[in-house]
Order: structure tokens, then sequence, then C-alpha cells
């Protein structure tokens, strides 16, 4: 869409204006299983799996983009990886879920108006059910089993052992006169002994003047706790001085929005060395889904910015990807798609660990050829060299420096810039000659004797510059010396990346031909156990 929007005249150019001729271009279909909305059944459906020609992607797309990476250095806090709460089901959500599903068949078979019922209106039901059932139903009780109760707990206990400060992020439910998580979460706070003044809402800080005051106080300590949604505390929020734990309350729609909440305690500035990240998903709920989506958009994200100009296509091997992949697979409850996703996140963590085996033995086995290569070529300068050096040595010292005052009549600047008549000069038994290479940051000028050459940096005194030529023919021995050293490196090199070729594991190939097999086998048994229609398990 951006590149529509703004590249409409340079696809239009490659042929590539709509959408269709652009996925044709850059991407791959593949059908795979995935979790349906109502969270109680599967599909198969097609989405893009893989991207291609990424060098050209990248070239056309940075036309109107700049790449960032996140820099691990210069005070950005450690993250040891996410902390799961996994949620169990109760009867209570059991039954709204079983209620979600027949509404979902509903809207599929047409039986019901979309005034009436939606899949929008599904959906939004679904996210609140997760978060809490008093969102859905007003009879419901509290239960400690909730989200809202564990992230409550989990929150104390931080704020209890440690002076740091902890955002909550909650899209959904926010303050209002009616039942809010907003509230709620206030309220099980102050049962932990929390006092109120340390707890606030991004939503309180109305204008300008309150905002900042309110991120002072953040950052001073003064409050300790700040609750707020992805659109109000997720861009431009300045409050990581002392942020020890952030807690995700729900899932956004964007992986963008991900990256903004967790760019608020992973950020330079913050007085912690390592932060916790908490992320709060419910039993077989619409979390799956909320991740599955978060996923899909992720994975595509991933590969582009990941791609490199070397890199012709990319498929699912990013390992953000894979976090979401697992929170996914913590919120199924349906045992066999449970198995399924958890050895899909198995398949793809042993093909990033291969890939990355089998491009590093690439790479050593590039290296020994180059060093093979060089090895060949440095013996073959040696022994041209040597016999260089026995014609060198019977030339007298005067002979050398009577050539070395002859040679200097024509190393000029101009002769080194290479705007003079004269294009060589022969010195001794060299043919010297101007380097226009250009890949010297000084001028410099060639030597040539027996298919060798040589490299000798110059001046702009023409009598220097023969001074050098002389000095060069002088200590060619040690020349030779040098060379012979490089010979030795090189081969102790070649010895080196031999070992390492040899001592290459292969187990993990062959552990992920063997989960690659169980993957095939568990999608067999899915295809197995669903129903006419392709969704649902009988």
């Amino acid at each position: 869409m951006i590149q529509k929007y703004l590249q409409n005249g340079e696809l239009g150019l490659l042929g590539i204006s709509n959408f269709d001729g652009w996925a044709g271009m850059f991407a791959q279909q593949a059908q795979a299983f995935e979790i349906d909305v109502d969270t109680s059944s599967y599909r198969l459906a097609t989405r893009f799996s893989k991207f291609h020609n990424l060098p050209e992607l990248t070239a056309l797309f940075s036309q109107i983009a700049d790449f960032h990476k996140l820099d691990k250095q210069n005070g950005i806090p450690d993250l040891d990886g996410y902390t799961d709460a996994l949620i169990p089901k109760t009867t209570e959500f059991t039954a709204f879920l079983s209620d979600i599903s027949r509404r979902a068949d509903d809207v599929r078979a047409h039986n019901v108006s979309r005034a009436t019922d939606n899949m929008l209106k599904i959906t939004t039901d679904g996210r609140k059910g997760a978060l809490d059932m008093r969102l859905v139903d007003p009879n419901a009780q509290f239960d400690y089993r909730s989200k809202v109760s564990r992230c409550a707990e989990n929150v104390a206990s931080i704020w209890a052992t440690t002076n740091g400060s902890q955002l909550i992020f909650c899209d959904t439910s926010t303050p209002k006169a009616a039942f809010n998580v907003y509230d709620e979460m206030r309220r099980l706070l102050a049962g932990y002994g929390i006092p109120d003044g340390e707890i606030a809402y991004i939503h309180d800080a109305e204008t300008e003047t309150k905002s900042q005051k309110l991120f002072a106080d953040v950052r001073s300590g003064a409050v300790r706790i700040l609750i707020g949604s992805t659109f109000k505390l997720g861009i431009g929020v300045n409050v990581q001085d002392k942020l020890i734990a952030l807690h995700h309350l729900d899932v956004p729609w964007r992986p963008a929005d991900m990256t903004q909440r967790e760019g608020r305690i992973i950020r330079q500035g913050n007085e912690n060395e390592s932060v916790l990240i908490y992320r709060y998903i419910t039993e077989g709920s619409f979390d799956s889904y909320s991740w599955q989506i978060l996923e899909s958009k992720q994975r595509f994200i991933s590969q582009f910015l990941a791609g490199s100009p070397y890199q012709r296509s990319v498929s699912d091997l990013e390992d953000n990807v894979l976090t979401y992949s697992e929170v996914k697979a913590l919120a199924l409850s349906e045992p066999l798609m449970k198995q399924l996703a958890e050895t899909e996140n198995e398949v793809k963590s042993l093909r990033i660990v291969v890939a990355k085996e089998e491009e590093t033995i690439a790479k050593l086995k590039e290296e020994k050829k180059r060093c093979e290569e060089y090895d060949n070529t440095v013996r073959s300068r040696i022994g041209f060299s040597q016999y260089t050096l026995v014609r060198l040595e019977r030339i007298s010292k005067t002979e050398r420096k009577i050539a070395a005052q002859n040679t200097a009549e024509i190393l000029t600047p101009e002769f080194v810039a290479g705007k003079s008549d004269r294009k060589t000069v022969e010195f001794l038994c060299f043919t010297v000659s101007t380097d226009l290479s250009g890949t010297h940051k000084k001028p410099r000028v060639n030597l040539n004797c027996n298919s060798v050459e040589y490299s000798v940096e110059i001046g702009e005194s023409s009598t220097g510059n023969a001074r050098r030529l002389l000095n060069f023919v002088n200590a060619f021995d040690k020349e030779i010396e040098k060379m012979q050293r490089s010979m030795t490196d090189n081969l102790l090199r070649i010895g080196a990346i031999g070992d390492a070729l040899r001592k290459t594991d292969s187990s993990n190939s062959s552990l992920l031909i063997a989960k690659e097999a169980e993957l095939e086998r568990l999608k067999g048994l899915v295809r197995e156990n669903m129903n006419d229609e392709g969704k649902r398990l009988v």
C-alpha cells in the first residue's frame, strides 16, 4: 500500500502497478493450517510464506524509506526472553466460546443479518472475553484465575521487591463509568497495599502539561505503575529511566504496535541492566487468533528487513516470528492442533539453526577455496621474485644509483597522474608504470618483472620518487620474506578451516528431517479429523 501510494509511477514502469503483479514478482503463496476466528476450530488458509527478489524489492523500497536496526549496545537493557502467563479456561469461558463458535457458523452460513452480527463483532467479543468475562457478561463474577488478577499479582510482587516502575498495556476496556479493566486493576493493586498515588492512567493526562508532569513522575519513581493503551502510551513516551517490567494484558493488531510498546522499556536511558516483559494468554481463547495474526504480519516484515543484498529469497526463518508462534501454541487448547503448532515451532527453530550452520559451512568452504587460490598465486609470485632477486644481485650499487638518477627525470607528478606522454619507464629489470586503479589513497606506481607486479608508494618529488624505487630494490629480499610470511599464515588458516569443517555436526540436520516427517504425519492426522467443510474437528 505504501509503495502504491508513494511509488505508483515506479511500479507502473516495472509492470507491477496492481497487487497481483507485485505478488507475482516478490511473493509466493502456500497453504497452512490456521486457527479459525472462533478459536474452537481450524482451517486451511493460503498465505504468503516466502518472498523473493529481495535485493530488487529492498532497493525499490529504500527510495522512500530508511532502515535502522536496534543497536544492542549503548545502554540498551537486556531482555532475557519473555515470561508467558497461561491463564486456564473456566467453565463459564468454555460456554462462552461455544456460543462464539455458534455465532461464527451462523455468520458464515448467512443465517443472520450483517447488521445483527458479523465477524468483527465476534472478534471484538472474543477479545473481550479472553481479557475478562465481565466485559461480555455483566453477571459474571470475579475470578482469581483471570488475566487481570494474575497481572496484579505479578505487578505487586515486583513492586514489593524492586524500586523500579512498571507499565501495563491494555487496548481493550479503557477507563469509563461502567466496569473496566483499568479500575479493576487499580482495585486489585490497592488490595496488595500499593498506594493509590503510585498508580496512574495515561488517559488522565489530557493536556501536554499534564503529560509531561506524569512522565516526570514515572521517571523519578513517584509513580510506580502506569497503565495505558498502545495509542496513548506506546509512541513518544519517554518514561524509561526506572522501568523494570512491562505487561501485555492483550495483543495489539500490528507488529509495529508491539514494537512501540516494548520500545518504552527496551530503550536508552533505562537505569536497569535487565528488564522483564510479561505476556498474559488465556488458553484456547482469541489470544491464539490474535497472536496468529500478529505472527503472519511480522513474518514478512522480519524477512524483508533482515534481507541482505546477496539473499535472493527468504521463508519462514525469523526468530521474532517464532516468539509469536510460541505464544499462539500456548493459547491453543485442542491437543492435536497444539501438538501441530509446537512441532511447527520446533521445525522453524531447527531450520534457523540448520540454515545458519549451512551458511557457516558454505562461508568456510568459500574462504578455503580463496585461501587455496591465494596459496597458488603467492607460491608463483615467490618463485618469480626469487629469480628477480638473482638478477638484481648481479647489479652493483653504483649501477643501481645511476639507474635511479636517470629514472628521476621521468618520475614527475604528471607521470604519476598518468598525464604525461610517457606511460612507462625502464628501471633496472623492472618496467615502471602509473597506477590508475584508484584503489589506494596515496599515489603509487607499479613495477613489473617476470610477469609479477609490485606496488610502491611515491610522492610529488621526482628525486624522492627515484629514491623510493632504489630503496625498494635494495630491500627486495624483504619483499620476498613478507610474501613467505603471508604464505605461512595462509597455510595455517587453511588448516584451521579444514579442522572446523571436519568438526561440523550434522545432528541438527538429521533432527530436522525427523521433525519434518513428524510434522507431515501430524498434518495428515489433522486432515483426517476435518469435517466436510474442512474447518472443525469431529
